[in-house]
């Protein structure tokens, strides 16, 4: 039997997920209701609510999170040989090119070996001719997960082969293309007989949610969840790069103040109250790190902090540009309104402690959003 050898390769990239509705309400939980656990939330998904959680995991984690990608590529739809998600770990150039293909599939119960032996029959066919190569890893993404019988198989590669063999004029043949069916010849025979079934896995549903929580699409489809902050890092004894933009402008304040130059902590040792102002500064700096690194690495969106402290500039805007003050009057101002400002629902405002808002306007002066010594 002759055997085509060419690979096929599409260009196409992967889709943006749409945006979920009704968002605020999941994030701040107005009207919602009591809270649903997730694993209840992905098993209650429609086909639609899966597609989009599919492509918001695709992106936001295996394409930003899974080590060593080099692309992933959305192949679902008539004509995708049985590949919807394909991974793959090198350039188009590369010979043999490693891939991983995920089936994402909505199906209306647990993926069953029936089901699952149509899917698996698809590459087995499409690699004995020579459409693509054998992926590294094939795994069955659902929302409800697979049978015991299924999983058995799965967990012991030589009874899938088996079921396969077994089973092709029922389960396979008939459902591989809609133009014919495909006999399983002695030469399919061996190449499935040769073929590593070890390759086979089902993303098991509790796994799938806790990676989609590594990206940034999560909270808006599962709600905030109920997280334990951590103690803020404590300021470092000398002081970082990363403080250079406040710090520089607490000397400004502190050299306006005690009415000379000041370029380093020497300047005003034997002024207490500015020695005292300035490590309260570090201080409430690296609270408000500490609420940028939980969003980040709780939240998996460090955006939620830009964001807040966009709401902290926005807010205290009249506080920090007044005219007609001294630089430390401005500061002080700035930081006493800032305990009272109202962040609304933004998602990091039940973690907001005082000392993060006093970090904040720190946190403002660092990225040059406010001057304390030029209004």
């Amino acid at each position: 039997m002759q055997i085509n050898k060419t690979i096929a390769i599409s260009t196409e990239k992967l889709s943006a997920p749409t945006l979920w509705p009704n968002a605020n309400s999941r994030l701040l939980g107005l009207g919602m209701g009591l809270p649903v656990k997730p694993l209840d939330r992905l098993a209650q998904f429609s086909p639609l609510d899966f597609e989009r959680f599919t492509l918001e995991w695709a992106s936001g984690y295996l394409a930003s999170k899974l080590p060593s990608v080099y692309e992933v590529q959305q192949r679902g739809g008539a004509g995708d040989k049985g590949r919807d998600i394909i991974v793959w770990f090198d350039p188009p150039a590369s010979k043999p090119r490693r891939w991983s293909l995920y089936q994402c599939k909505h199906y209306g119960s647990k993926l069953g070996a029936g089901v699952a032996a149509a899917e698996i029959g698809k590459v087995l066919y499409y690699t004995f001719i020579g459409d693509y190569t054998a992926p590294d890893e094939y795994w069955f993404v659902t929302h409800l997960g697979v049978t015991s019988d299924l999983q058995d198989m799965l967990d012991q590669p030589d009874k899938l082969q088996a079921y396969l063999l077994s089973n092709w004029a029922e389960r396979c043949s008939g459902k591989i293309t809609s133009k014919s069916k495909i006999t399983l010849t002695n030469e399919l025979r061996a190449h499935i007989g040769g073929f590593n079934f070890s390759i086979f896995r089902a993303k098991q549903p509790l796994a799938l949610i806790e990676e989609h929580a590594q990206t940034g699409y999560h909270l808006a489809v599962f709600g905030l969840p109920l997280i334990d902050r951590p103690p803020p890092p404590t300021p470092p004894s000398l002081v970082s790069p990363a403080e250079a933009g406040y710090v520089r402008q607490l000397y400004n304040v502190i050299g306006e103040d005690i009415g000379k130059k000041v370029s380093d902590l020497s300047d005003f040792a034997d002024h207490n109250s500015h020695t005292r102002l300035f490590d309260r500064s570090r201080i409430t700096f690296y609270c408000a790190e500490g609420l940028k690194e939980l969003a980040r690495d709780q939240m998996a969106d460090a955006s939620y902090f830009d964001t807040l402290l966009e709401e902290f500039s926005g807010g205290l805007y009249h506080n920090y540009s007044a005219p007609n003050l001294t630089g430390m009057q401005r500061l002080a101002n700035t930081v006493m309104a800032s305990q009272a400002l109202q962040l609304g629902g933004h998602v990091l405002s039940s973690h907001v402690r005082a000392n993060d808002r006093e970090g904040m306007c720190h946190q403002m002066a660092n990225e040059n959003l406010v001057n304390w010594c030029k209004p």
